[in-house]
């Protein structure tokens, strides 16, 4: 699981997705602070790197993986 901090340092909860979470052979990995975030995040890498030119939001959250505060 993946934690990210704020400004002040406190660990605060993330949303990460990579593509080997959707069985590809590819290292893209994201980690953001929303979920929205890492939608448009992954839809851009999807269209950039894959050729996917419709990866709906659905299929991402599927693969995200939430990390809360420690």
């Amino acid at each position: 699981m993946s934690l990210l901090r704020n400004q002040e340092g406190e660990m605060m909860q993330s949303y990460s997705v990579s593509c080997k979470d959707s069985g590809m052979d590819c290292p893209g990995s994201f980690t953001t602070e929303s979920k929205e975030e890492l939608i448009e995040h992954v839809q851009l890498h999807a269209r950039k790197a894959h050729g996917e030119s419709n990866l709906p939001a659905e299929e991402i959250e599927k693969m995200m993986r939430v990390a809360s505060p420690a």
